[in-house]
């Protein structure tokens, strides 16, 4: 935004002189939205399909509520549905190298008990990690000049973590079909390209590749379109922002996956 200031001076002829200076002024982000509850409700389901009323939501300042519920109740429920294959895993796989087995086979009813109580704690940890993932993305913008506010990137954060509670879903009705599932490795299986690879191969890799299952290229697409309209920037800019975020959940699935038995 540029602001004009007309003025008026002498000549030496005694005539004035007009003339004009231009200032350019920064544009701020403008104010949250409160928007209703309802719309908000419904808009939720904007995040899936329409990038354009989606990034019109995330300015509602309230607007993380909704999502924020919805998942944390799928998640705690597809958690306690899957608790069965989690503990039949525990149960019947070998004592971790250097321990004694009859010491572990005492440790696992608390083993057990813990992840008992595991998906009361989810909706802690979903805040926990998207405060963290939208204090990337803040730092992310704030270096790239993009005028955003935290709660803006708090909404977008969990409007686009619908697409993830997706493939959460989908995990577990996979696992269901299975039967049994006797591995760590097991309990998450491939949904994306890691289908079409053997069980032998390099587990990182393994991980990699499956990292980037349908529901994540879904997520990472909507996410950058969304990012570009409510912020007014390319693709490309979107797409850099958003980019240390996707490679901090890269790294947290590669981290995972080396410790698995």
């Amino acid at each position: 935004m540029s602001l004009t200031i007309y003025y008026a001076e002498p000549s030496e002829e005694g005539e004035s002189v007009k003339g004009d200076v231009q200032m350019s002024i920064p544009e701020l982000p403008t104010a949250e939205e409160k928007g209703s509850l309802a719309g908000d409700l419904l808009g939720m389901f904007n995040f899936f399909i329409d990038p354009g009323a989606a990034a019109k939501l995330i300015k509602h300042k309230l607007f993380w509520i909704g999502p924020l519920v919805l998942i944390s109740v799928v998640t705690v429920v597809v958690t306690m549905a899957t608790l069965p294959f989690i503990i039949h895993v525990i149960e019947v796989a070998p004592p971790p190298p250097n321990t004694d087995p009859a010491a572990y086979q005492k440790s696992l009813p608390t083993i057990i008990g813990f992840y008992r109580i595991v998906p009361f704690l989810t909706p802690i940890f979903v805040v926990i990690f998207s405060l963290i993932a939208t204090l990337v993305l803040f730092g992310t913008t704030a270096v790239m000049q993009i005028k955003a506010k935290f709660v803006w990137l708090f909404n977008l954060i969990m409007g686009c973590g619908l697409i993830n509670m997706l493939q959460s879903i989908a995990t577990y009705f996979v696992l269901r079909g299975k039967g049994e599932v006797e591995t760590q490795a097991e309990l998450q299986p491939p949904l994306g390209l890691d289908i079409f690879m053997p069980e032998s191969m390099n587990k990182m890799l393994l991980a990699f590749v499956g990292f980037f299952t349908p529901f994540m290229i879904w997520y990472i697409v909507m996410f950058v379109l969304i990012f570009a309209i409510a912020f007014k920037v390319s693709k490309g800019k979107a797409v850099a922002a958003i980019t240390p975020m996707i490679v901090i959940l890269l790294l947290l699935k590669l981290v995972g996956a080396a410790f698995q038995r």
